[in-house]
């Protein structure tokens, strides 16, 4: 992994560069508003809930039960950005993404540990201590971020046919290769190792394969319009050796 000005460069086992671009303050504070304004709708919303069926306030259940929900509330961050791959409200609108160091989407660990540390990063005021850190750390981070080993990127968007609610790529044709930035070395070598062995498998076995790879793949891909899922991963396997070739 190498650190350049505003970008993040990491090398999968299979020797391809994923280059990022590491998001700044101003996306990142864009994103963040949204995403708090959000997160106290939900509070709000869930105390006005509360206290419509009557229930205990002035008390230390009362007490307890507004804690549980405000972690209610906080929790957006935490199960969007999880079942998201990265992503929350603000962030999928700013065109962000949360990524661990080897450029994989952040699991469900390192996206607890970044928003615990959340509390902290709003120190003293809204976002104090996380602001100077994004400014001052040469990889953009948050405490959060420092803690749990997290970067927030530049996520690509694809291009979009609006009749056909599709992407305009072609099947066969390679794509950027910023479309893949989001798979591990592994699943890329799954990929290559699929096409490379497809032709000796037969039908069925190959369809089925195939099936199995793809649904894993396809929410990590942007830019692919495939008619099947062989012909998706034989896109996806020129796109990546595409990319080989050009850092050789």
């Amino acid at each position: 992994m190498a650190i350049r000005v505003g970008r993040l460069e990491v090398e999968t086992p299979d020797h391809v560069v994923l280059r990022y671009t590491l998001a700044g303050v101003g996306n990142r504070g864009f994103a963040a508003v949204v995403d708090f304004v959000i997160a106290v709708l939900i509070t709000v919303g869930l105390e006005i809930g509360y206290e419509q069926i009557g229930a205990p306030g002035a008390s230390t259940v009362g007490g307890l039960i507004q804690l549980l929900l405000f972690v209610l509330g906080w929790s957006y961050f935490i199960v969007l950005e999880w079942l998201w791959n990265g992503q929350t409200v603000g962030k999928r609108w700013s065109g962000l993404r949360v990524i661990n160091e080897d450029g994989s989407p952040a699991g469900f660990v390192a996206v607890f540990v970044r928003n615990l540390v959340r509390m902290a990063d709003f120190l003293p005021g809204f976002y104090g201590l996380g602001l100077l850190s994004i400014v001052f750390t040469s990889r953009s981070q948050r405490l959060g971020d420092l803690a749990a080993g997290t970067f927030v990127v530049r996520a690509p968007k694809p291009r979009l046919d609006w009749l056909s609610l599709r992407t305009v790529t072609r099947a066969g044709v390679p794509v950027p290769a910023a479309g893949v930035r989001q798979l591990s070395g592994e699943a890329q070598r799954i990929v290559r190792e699929f096409v490379a062995r497809e032709g000796t498998l037969p039908d069925r076995d190959r369809a089925r394969l195939a099936a199995q790879i793809a649904s894993r793949i396809r929410p990590l891909v942007t830019g692919i319009d495939a008619a099947d899922d062989v012909a998706f991963l034989r896109t996806l396997a020129a796109t990546l050796r595409e990319a080989g070739e050009r850092r050789s």
